[in-house]
């Protein structure tokens, strides 16, 4: 493991692509995110709620945490739930850390589902994304994402989801991004 190695980033990132059609207006999750905070429905230290849904393409609406965050992206134009590891685990190792976060957005994905003032909101089953954003440990370059590629097949095995398609996706001035499709 080199000292550029993916294996030690404790920063992860997943995303959860949202069926846009289904979508409810971002000022829907202010509430919704605030009552997770209120009602602990997650098993973490959650802080405030903070809304962006200003910027275009941007993050939306946060749920701000100490070791995470949640929010409602629409980064590329593609709306989604997005869970940023920021802290924590330094002492699991990389598929571990990666495991607890996607088990981590399916929670939130499934408590945003099972909302009924969301709407009736989805998401897809078929894609999921994975960024390290940690270029000083995980740059976007083939050797990187070789290094990384059995740990995230690890990781979605273990996971509910059917993904076994992977492909890194961006250009090295980007943090090291791999998409996970089924095939």
């Amino acid at each position: 493991m080199t000292s550029t190695s993916p294996q030690r980033s404790e920063k992860i990132q997943i995303k959860l692509f949202a069926d846009p059609s289904a979508l409810p207006p971002l000022e829907s999750f202010i509430p919704v995110f605030h009552g997770w905070i209120r009602d602990k429905k997650l098993d973490e230290l959650l802080i405030d709620v903070a809304d962006y849904a200003h910027v275009h393409e941007g993050p939306g609406v946060v749920l701000i945490g100490h070791e995470a965050d949640y929010s409602i992206d629409h980064a590329d134009g593609r709306p989604g739930l997005l869970y940023v590891r920021k802290r924590g685990l330094a002492e699991s190792s990389a598929e571990q850390r990666l495991i607890d976060a996607i088990q981590r957005a399916q929670r939130a994905r499934a408590l945003l589902e099972d909302d009924p003032a969301l709407s009736g909101i989805r998401f897809s089953n078929d894609e999921l994304l994975i960024r390290v954003p940690d270029r000083l440990h995980a740059t976007n370059t083939d050797e990187c994402f070789a290094e990384y590629q059995p740990t995230v097949e690890h990781a979605l095995q273990s996971s509910s989801l059917n993904l076994n398609a992977l492909q890194r996706v961006g250009d090295p001035r980007e943090p090291l991004t791999v998409r996970a499709t089924s095939r």
